[in-house]
């Protein structure tokens, strides 16, 4: 079999998979609380005009998606041409019709009213905008004049993505762990559903009658035209933000899409960033971590690759706890440790936490370390162990309102590690808790997620107070492999209890 027919063959089985996920899983995808609202507000005042309605609906995937399907629908029926607009679709239906569709629209807090599938679809949702900001600029470029049809696929071209949060929630935090974690491709869900997240938006692009622009958007071929590239150039970018600015896998893809623009590299990123706190500003959902918000963020420990173990059970655990870490940043002493504690039988969750904390106390030089854990109810983040504290210090009993505090809650989402210090402090300091703040009483410290798989375990701080030795990005960077280390070495322990 010919290299091209085995890549057809797995397209086909990857397909197949797709379909079989879809018969399962599927239902109306519901409209943004805000976009609703706004759109009902267009509705109740003489003074809006269709014109007005459009805008508003075009910016929300579950109202154009259901906009589409009944206005395409019809034109099929006539014989007609789908349309590609959202000002189009709402021409083909009756002022009836369009009331009915803005005002029995279920919203995301109404299908689902679970905080954590409510932030991940908001979340989602932040890139859109970015991405709706990045696509503008890229239509100036080219000089594209078909501008609604182009931002009304936009809109549309994460659609697999979102129906995967949606419908199957569970799997999609596997997946974001995977990707935040390990690195995974971008464009590829497959390693968790068997299936890219581009594939299953083609089928329901199918079977929900979506514009042939959005279809073409999801497209990987050289036939694919300038607007659909544009698009896919776009959502690379605002996707690769998802993990900083500064990592290889964003530095890669802003060549690809400058070169294919014709601009340079130096002006293309000043663009990119000044467009990311562009739109941060217009986005209305303001409890997220905007793609601006990354721009003073450090980049992210990338993967590093690890000779294979004389064992299955050493290699699954190597696999397992150096996929995230950077070679030069593990301290191997820890890294052997943590190994040999996660290969034992005895090993529990709390050894291996521990042995965290002895690290960044004693071989990273922590002042002062803490474990903040989250209460049962998921609404409140307590200190759970400390190193370096006095038995008095409010750090030992300091509690942290997540449902009152975003940035937090972003922590929690997905492993991110951030470093506060002096010269950032005033950007982040209106986000920090006042209990926070004032039992940390710093302007130089580190935080950062700790994850079994999916699951956040908690939150690790550290610091350096009072310390001859200030914190540096050498340190920084040893910080975060140390906690990804862990992270992974937690992740391999559950599924072995499991």
């Amino acid at each position: 079999m010919t290299i091209a027919q085995t890549q057809d063959a797995q397209s086909g089985m990857t397909e197949s998979i797709a379909q079989s996920w879809l018969a399962l899983h599927h239902g109306i995808i519901p409209a943004f609380d805000v976009h609703k609202q706004q759109a009902v507000e267009v509705l109740e005042n003489p003074r809006k005009n269709m014109a007005d309605l459009a805008a508003v609906i075009a910016l929300d995937p579950g109202m154009s998606v259901s906009l589409y399907q009944q206005a395409n629908d019809r034109l099929l029926d006539r014989g007609k041409p789908m349309v590609e607009s959202v000002d189009d679709a709402l021409a083909v239906l009756g002022s009836s019709a369009i009331i009915d569709l803005v005002t029995q629209h279920k919203t995301v807090t109404d299908i689902h009213p679970e905080q954590a599938v409510r932030q991940a679809c908001e979340q989602l949702m932040s890139r859109i905008y970015y991405l709706l900001a990045l696509v503008d600029q890229f239509i100036g470029f080219q000089g594209i004049r078909r501008i609604n049809e182009t931002r009304s696929a936009a809109v549309l071209h994460n659609i697999g993505e979102i129906y995967a949060c949606l419908f199957d929630f569970r799997q999609y935090q596997k997946y974001q762990a995977n990707f935040h974690i390990l690195g995974a491709d971008v464009n590829s869900a497959k390693p968790v559903f068997g299936f890219g997240f581009r594939q299953l938006g083609r089928l329901i692009c199918e079977q929900m009658l979506l514009p042939p622009l959005v279809m073409e958007s999801l497209e990987n071929t050289l036939k694919t035209d300038r607007r659909g590239r544009v698009i896919q150039y776009a959502a690379d970018i605002s996707h690769q933000a998802e993990e900083g600015w500064y990592h290889s896998s964003m530095k890669a893809t802003q060549s690809v899409c400058a070169h294919y623009l014709n601009q340079s590299i130096g002006s293309f990123e000043i663009v990119l960033q000044q467009t990311a706190i562009a739109s941060a500003r217009l986005c209305p959902i303001k409890d997220v971590l905007p793609a601006a918000a990354r721009l003073i963020m450090l980049p992210e420990v990338k993967a590093s690759v690890e000779s294979s173990a004389h064992s299955p059970a050493s290699a699954a655990v190597r696999s397992e706890t150096t996929a995230a870490a950077q070679s030069l940043a593990v301290d191997r002493n820890f890294e052997a440790r943590l190994k040999s504690l996660a290969r034992s039988r005895e090993a529990t969750q709390a050894q291996l936490i521990d042995l965290l904390l002895v690290h960044l106390d004693e071989s990273l030089q922590m002042a002062r370390v803490l474990l903040l854990t989250l209460s049962r109810d998921r609404m409140k983040l307590g200190t759970h162990a400390s190193r370096g504290t006095r038995h008095y210090s409010l750090l030992n009993k300091l509690v942290i309102d997540t449902d009152e505090n975003r940035m937090f809650r972003s922590l929690l989402a997905k492993p991110l590690g951030l470093w506060v210090e002096p010269a950032s402090y005033a950007q982040y300091e209106p986000y920090l808790p006042v209990s926070f703040k004032s039992s940390v009483l710093s302007e130089n410290f580190f935080v950062m997620t700790l994850f079994s798989d999916a699951v956040p375990v908690g939150i690790i701080f550290c610091d350096r107070a009072h310390s001859v030795s200030a914190l540096d990005r050498e340190v920084y960077t040893r910080f975060k492999a140390a906690v990804l280390l862990t992270s992974n070495a937690l992740g391999y322990l559950g599924r072995q209890v499991a």
